[in-house]
């Protein structure tokens, strides 16, 4: 007879029949078999386990909870071979419950963090792997506490400026909703924001850029800048240091309307901004401020548009 998982198993909760039991314990008898037969990862804890063996022993030997010792030679024998009997099954239970030891494989966790920066705040911090990340205000990034062998992958919403450690054989890539940015150790500032298009823009150094639903690769190098939005992607020479002007403290509007400023507007300062005319959004504006109040920058628009503006606390109002 064959001796495999459901036979055991069936030996195991005291199912066998008279022949398959004695088939079991003819091949317990034998020794530590060649081949180990781990049972089904059940959801019993060792300590049931070791119960319900145990309940079985009694019941299959017919023994009682305790020995007397004036117990008649008559029936010394029968003990003898219950003893026997338990040494095998105990064979048994030691595979039973050694068994989830030698299946179990061991899980490897990779425990990540998240940064939310709030508005009106920016934040630098650096990596594992010595990668420095500067992240604007208003902005999510996700990372691993530690990077695999193969690869080094975070998740950015928002804008942040990656100074990436260079290693050859382990690419750094940024996935963003839309999109994925590749390197190997360079500089480059990527913005990703909802209702904007992704845009990446490379001060040093050679970038990939790829889109899920984009057929195009685009390879960027030092002062190029590559938008996505619908599908499409654009590139174009720009000057690098104007995409990350703010993490010197500038904000600059180089022809934005004012329904784009107004978002800009509330991350950086952490206010909330109210346009009481809507005709007034569609105004461009032009401007570099640094280090500037809130005060300020809304002087100087007010200026240049004939926008009438009112702060309380941290609320806005713009009129005309």
């Amino acid at each position: 007879m064959k001796i495999d998982h459901q036979l055991l198993e069936k030996y195991w909760s005291g199912q066998c029949t008279p022949v398959e039991k004695q088939a079991v314990e003819a091949w317990m008898a034998d020794g530590i078999p060649d081949e180990e037969f781990p049972r089904k990862k059940s959801n019993y804890t060792p300590e049931e386990k070791k119960a319900i063996i145990w309940q079985n022993i009694r019941h299959q030997a017919d023994i009682p909870d305790t020995f007397s010792a004036e117990k008649s030679t008559r029936r010394r024998w029968p003990t003898l071979v219950a003893a026997a009997s338990i040494v095998s099954i105990l064979s048994a239970a030691w595979l039973y419950l050694r068994s989830d030891k030698i299946t179990a494989e061991p899980i490897v966790t990779t425990r990540f963090v998240q940064i939310e920066v709030p508005f009106g705040k920016k934040q630098k911090l650096i990596l594992s792997d010595g990668t420095t990340i500067s992240l604007n205000s208003g902005t999510k990034l996700r990372y691993p506490e530690k990077f695999d062998a193969a690869k080094r992958e975070v998740t950015l919403d928002g804008e942040a400026f990656f100074e990436v450690s260079k290693d050859p054989k382990r690419p750094f890539i940024v996935q963003t909703k839309n999109t994925s940015t590749r390197v190997l150790g360079t500089r480059f500032n990527l913005l990703s924001r909802t209702g904007q298009s992704d845009m990446l823009t490379v001060e040093e150094g050679r970038v990939q850029f790829t889109a899920a639903n984009c057929p195009d690769t685009l390879i960027l190098k030092a002062n190029m800048q590559s938008s996505y939005a619908a599908g499409k992607m654009k590139s174009s020479t720009v000057n690098s240091e104007l995409s990350t002007a703010w993490m010197e403290g500038q904000l600059i509007f180089d022809n934005k309307t004012i329904k784009q400023v107004i978002p800009e507007l509330e991350r950086w300062y952490n206010v909330k901004i109210t346009c009481h005319n809507t005709a007034i959004l569609n105004d461009q504006v032009r401007g570099k401020f640094k280090q500037a109040s809130l005060a300020s920058v809304l002087h100087d628009i007010s200026f240049a548009t004939s926008i009438k503006y009112t702060i309380k606390d941290k609320e806005v109002s713009l009129y005309r």
